[in-house]
């Protein structure tokens, strides 16, 4: 399909303001890697039972859907770069209370509880801000490169920050891990506090919510995008068995739960090569480059059908991780070029809203599933749904349509061909060029 013409996989580091922000975000995401495993020992360590560690996941998965609307109507009204730098530094303070208070002795559920609405609440903002700022620190023809690069660093933070977390713990106390979570968002925080972006136009004089129902106009006004977002919905319901299903297969089959972690670190493995295969490969045709990758994620379902040994779901794992990472690098790209960038947070919180909600449903669904017609017609079922959510994209013209030449310009729609033949603004379907003056005064 083609090749990506730089010869350097990490050159885009070469561009300061993107090296600044890839420091801060990478940073921050160690920190964030390292959560799950202290939140466990946290609410353990307050008297908590496993009830209690699914109640305060659910408190922070609550607050980030009730607010990621929202979130996306703010980081296109408001500088992102100070709104990210401003959760930074209220999660520093959050974490590093909590981090004060446990080592002081003073543990309680109460307190881990507000914590957790906190970061969700704190995400609900940077997830559509980050999408929206990558844009501004790097080239248009480094955009992709930039994208798997951010996905490779958080793919390599999924497999550090939880071990580096369990050595924390084990070695000194959970409070001791939330000290480091805090000093993470402090170093985001400071090279968020020197990175100068270019001016772009912004929304404003309106009310929140009005901004937020623009968005969702924005959103409906795009077919290939909205049908797109329900392709992803269907596929990640599909998805979800692997994780429900996985290690009571596993277990049960193949000789114990400890090959669960040999197939998690075999994801972890597949993610780093998607995303670094993403950095390095410019595919003609991105969107359908980025779904066939995407329909990757049928091979670790199928895995499960049969007798198979860990070697091969490992594989088959590896290889579908691979698939969704490289979807992922691709498709943030397409979205970045093809959304305004005054619309890019705002229309890419639907994005995200649909994936936290449609996931956990999902999860939910494949128990009890499992337990009426067998885990083997579940996981048919679950395969089913992957390939009708990605042949429902497939079918959209303009996923098909949309090329892309080496240098990383999209083509293949009129109002992009007329854009680059006739030099004409920016239409609905398409992003808009920002200018270069430095946001000095934010």
């Amino acid at each position: 399909m083609g090749d990506m013409r730089v010869t350097d996989k990490f050159g885009v580091l070469a561009e300061p303001r993107f090296r600044l922000l890839w420091i801060g975000r990478t940073t921050s995401a160690l920190g964030d890697a390292m959560m799950p495993v202290t939140l466990a020992f946290a609410v353990l360590s307050a008297g908590g039972s496993a009830t209690d560690i699914g109640l305060v996941i659910a408190a922070t998965m609550v607050a980030r859907m009730v607010l990621l609307l929202i979130g996306g109507a703010l980081a296109d009204r408001l500088p992102r770069r100070l709104l990210l730098g401003g959760s930074d530094l209220f999660l520093f303070a959050v974490q590093a209370t909590v981090g004060v208070l446990f080592l002081a002795g003073h543990r309680s559920l109460t307190i881990l509880l507000g914590t957790a609405i906190c970061y969700g609440a704190a995400s609900a903002v940077t997830r559509p801000a980050v999408a929206g700022i990558v844009p501004q620190t790097v080239d248009r023809a480094k955009l992709q490169q930039a994208n798997g690069l951010m996905e490779l660093s958080r793919g390599a933070a999924q497999v550090v920050g939880p071990a580096l977390a369990g050595v924390v713990v084990v070695t000194a106390s959970v409070g001791w891990v939330y000290l480091l979570d805090a000093v993470t968002f402090l170093v985001s925080a400071i090279t968020l506090a020197f990175l100068p972006l270019p001016s772009m136009q912004r929304t404003g004089g309106s009310r929140i919510l009005k901004e937020v129902a623009a968005g969702w106009s924005e959103v409906v006004r795009r077919p290939w995008y909205w049908v797109t977002l329900c392709g992803h919905a269907i596929c990640n319901v599909g998805s979800s068995a692997f994780y429900v299903l996985g290690p009571v297969v596993i277990a049960r089959q193949v000789g114990g739960a400890a090959n669960w972690g040999l197939v998690s670190a075999s994801m972890a493995v597949g993610a780093l090569l998607g995303a670094a295969t993403a950095m390095r490969y410019r595919p003609r045709r991105p969107l359908v480059a980025a779904h066939l990758g995407l329909l990757l994620s049928v091979l670790q379902l199928a895995a499960l059908t049969g007798h198979f040994p860990t070697v091969v779901i490992m594989g088959s794992a590896l290889v579908s991780a691979a698939g969704v990472a490289f979807a992922n690098s691709l498709w943030t790209t397409a979205i970045q070029r093809l959304i305004p960038e005054e619309l890019l947070s705002r229309v890419s919180s639907y994005d995200w809203l649909i994936s936290f909600t449609v996931a956990p449903l999902g999860y939910a669904a494949v128990g009890p599933l499992s337990e009426a017609v067998g885990a083997t017609w579940t996981l048919e079922i679950a395969i089913a749904f992957a390939v009708a959510g990605v042949a429902t994209v497939l079918l959209v013209p303009r996923v098909r349509q949309l090329r892309q030449t080496g240098e990383g310009d999209l083509h293949g729609w009129p109002d992009l061909d007329d854009r680059a033949t006739d030099d004409t603004p920016a239409t609905s379907d398409t992003a808009c060029t920002t200018t270069a003056s430095p946001e000095s005064a934010r």
